[in-house]
């Protein structure tokens, strides 16, 4: 292809995290760190799922099982972190800038979100767009009129999004489970997030790779 189809990509699927960050977080040492945290409590999860379907050889092309375990990790840890921020969360409060604010929680699960979006998106992208500068061209089995590399692109931004909205309404469920509404956020995260991945498996490996 060329350079124009590579900074395209680039910024089609890394445009409005990029945003976000050099606009809200960046500014903020607190949620730079905070953004660290729960980005690396992402490459665990990515990296358990990995280890899994190295060993895991029978399975390996059965993309239905290698999705279910992967969304289970994912989800796990997702309830991990917020296990740790909830400990942490009153000394996170004193150095805030508002640390009497009603909405921390919830800006602590934003930062939260953007730190598992950017990780998943950076694993499962970056690797389909340096081969985009390539001279040759990979269409997309699904689309067969777009590039893998454009289609991909959109779907990995599009997760990226709903990996934040999925971190803000987690938080609110697991800080809500004893009540019925809590759970009902918990099961709806848990079941769109499943959905969203098996929509996506219907396209190529490289796609499936952003879940």
């Amino acid at each position: 292809m060329s350079l124009y189809t590579f900074f395209g990509c680039l910024l089609l699927a890394y445009g409005p995290i990029l945003s976000i960050f050099f606009l809200y977080i960046a500014p903020n040492a607190q949620y730079v760190l905070l953004m660290v945290s729960s980005a690396f409590f992402c490459l665990i999860a990515l990296l358990l799922s990995s280890v899994i379907w190295y060993f895991a050889t029978s399975a390996q092309t059965m993309h239905f099982v290698s999705i279910t375990y992967s969304v289970a990790i994912q989800e796990l840890c997702r309830w991990g972190f917020y296990l740790l921020l909830n400990r942490a969360e009153a000394g996170l409060n004193t150095v805030s800038a508002n640390p009497k604010s009603s909405f921390n929680q919830s800006v602590f699960a934003f930062v939260s979100g953007f730190g598992y979006a950017l990780m998943s998106s950076l694993v499962g992208y970056i690797s389909l767009l340096v081969e985009s500068i390539g001279p040759g061209v990979m269409m997309c089995p699904s689309c067969p009129q777009a590039t893998l590399y454009f289609i991909s692109a959109i779907t990995t931004s599009l997760f990226s999004l709903m990996h934040i909205f999925w971190m803000v309404i987690s938080f609110e469920g697991f800080s809500e489970a004893p009540q019925m509404k809590g759970w009902f956020k918990i099961g709806w995260v848990i079941v769109s997030h499943y959905g969203a991945s098996f929509a996506v498996s219907g396209g190529s490996t490289h796609a499936r790779s952003v879940i």
